[in-house]
């Protein structure tokens, strides 16, 4: 079946937690949405993300924890937040939880959920991923018939980013509800892609050579954090943490993992992390 035959259900939006008037639905056998609204305890959530704003500026750690409490509070397991490049003509994925860790990956914004969003200017919603223009997932993916949904991030009237999460079941269809809870988190993520540019936050990327897990690792050592924190962080084992520790220690030939952190933050032209721009990963935010 083309898109050009699908059809489009708009769901009125009433909450005040969002502006939009409607979410653009584009569904596989023109079925209406059919799920109940589900309790979710979201205010000690948000307030926790709230304080982590306020003391912390590294953006990486920050839209990580925002993905994970979006897609907890939603009941699902997998999502993405992406940064848009607009002039680019491109997206980069930023964070990614169970979506093939495609974390730092570019791709063209006339493809995948992030495309989507843009195109249609607000949230919108597919009732199967297989649905999605120019998307990434295989056919052999669980999630490639699964509904899924993404919110726009905003500066603005500019937007800057998207919120994607799939459903974890394939009975599972998002609602006006789940618009609206998705929305609040990226109103947390525009702040922390605001701050980032504003400050111009020191990031792993002065190191040069390092892999997407190297760099997501060596944010993690920027706040002094052990290794079994960052193992469960980013879902890995502390031994292959460890891994990637030494391997960040040889690529920029620092002696200890406090010595990086200081490097990054400092930026020193003299060291070998000092040579690459400061915001060079986080420059698309």
């Amino acid at each position: 079946m083309t898109i050009s035959s699908l059809a489009s259900d708009p769901i009125q939006g009433t909450g005040a937690a969002t502006n939009h008037t409607a979410v653009t639905r584009i569904l596989g056998n023109n079925a209406r949405i059919g799920q109940s609204p589900q309790p979710v305890s979201q205010l000690a959530t948000l307030s926790l993300l709230a304080n982590d704003l306020a003391g912390e500026f590294a953006l990486e750690p920050l839209l990580r924890r925002i993905l994970r409490n979006a897609v907890e509070l939603l009941h699902c397991h997998s999502g993405s937040i992406c940064t848009i490049d607009a002039t680019a003509g491109h997206y980069r994925k930023e964070v990614d939880l169970d979506v093939g860790c495609r974390s730092g990956e570019v791709f063209p914004l006339d493809e995948g959920v992030t495309g989507a969003v843009v195109r249609a200017g607000g949230p919108i919603g597919f009732d199967q991923y297989s649905l999605v223009p120019g998307g990434h997932i295989q056919p052999s993916d669980l999630r490639y018939s699964r509904a899924v949904i993404g919110v726009p991030i905003r500066l603005g009237p500019a937007i800057v980013g998207a919120c994607v999460v799939f459903g974890d079941a394939p009975s599972r269809r998002f609602d006006t509800d789940d618009v609206q809870l998705l929305e609040l988190f990226a109103i947390h993520a525009a702040v922390a892609i605001a701050n980032s540019r504003v400050l111009n936050v020191p990031t792993a990327a002065q190191i040069p050579g390092l892999t997407t897990r190297e760099l997501q690792v060596t944010t993690f050592l920027e706040r002094g954090w052990p290794d079994k924190l960052i193992a469960r962080e980013l879902g890995i084992s502390a031994k292959t943490v460890e891994k990637h520790v030494g391997t960040i220690l040889r690529k920029s030939g620092a002696r200890s993992r406090a010595e990086v952190a200081a490097r990054i933050i400092r930026g020193d032209p003299g060291d070998p992390v000092g040579k690459l721009p400061i915001a060079a990963v986080r420059a698309a935010i």
